[in-house]
């Protein structure tokens, strides 16, 4: 029975990945605001329905495509970045070059998505709960909890921070996207100093580090 689950769960997921390639291919040569379920369906072979919900065909083609960017991240982390003895700042590193990786496998379809959706009101809207829960779960997989009290800060910092990530990315073609790697790094930086000041205990925990040495 598991097993029989198991291929059909698998072939559902194919058929999911072929309707978002399809659509992904369809944007980098019309743009987002050009796309429609027909459209995709007759590229992909695949039924609109498989994305599932409810309302707009493209906030609900977003929420898939970034529910496989966020499954992309988890598969491609190492060890390193799940190991509580390292500092956030670099496991925090290490999980958002793995969304950038998953980004640049499509590169020309995310970079049509990425522009598109500003413009389209209704994936926009859909866009700034789908951003929260992708970086809880960004922060969830490098063993950070996004919950409160301080979850929700950092949900926000991380957003901000993948939000000026994704800016440089939009315009570096460089191979080993160095212009983001810096900017990653810097907005890094910057939300690790905004938490030493604003997070409880934040400022106090390198002393009790030191301490316990």
């Amino acid at each position: 029975m598991t097993a029989m689950t198991d291929i059909a769960s698998g072939a559902a997921q194919a058929t999911l990945d072929a309707f978002l390639d399809a659509a992904l291919d369809l944007a980098a040569e019309r743009g987002w605001l050009s796309l429609t379920a027909g459209e995709v369906t007759a590229r992909s072979g695949a039924a609109a329905s498989v994305l599932g919900g409810f309302g707009p065909f493209r906030p609900r083609l977003l929420a898939r495509l970034i529910e496989r960017i966020d499954a992309g991240m988890r598969d491609g982390l190492d060890d390193d970045a799940r190991d509580p003895a390292l500092p956030v700042r670099d496991r925090l590193f290490e999980a958002l070059m793995a969304r950038l990786d998953v980004l640049s496998a499509r590169r020309d379809g995310m970079l049509a998505v990425l522009r598109g959706v500003p413009l389209d009101p209704p994936s926009a809207l859909a866009a700034l709960p789908l951003l929260g829960r992708s970086m809880a779960r960004t922060l969830e997989a490098v063993g950070e909890s996004p919950l409160p009290p301080c979850g929700p800060l950092k949900v926000k910092g991380l957003s901000l921070v993948w939000l000026a990530t994704l800016r440089a990315w939009l315009s570096d073609d460089s191979p080993d996207m160095a212009v983001t790697m810096k900017a990653l790094d810097s907005a890094l930086a910057r939300a690790e100093e905004a938490a030493n000041s604003f997070l409880p205990g934040a400022r106090r925990r390198p002393a009790a580090d030191s301490a316990e040495a």
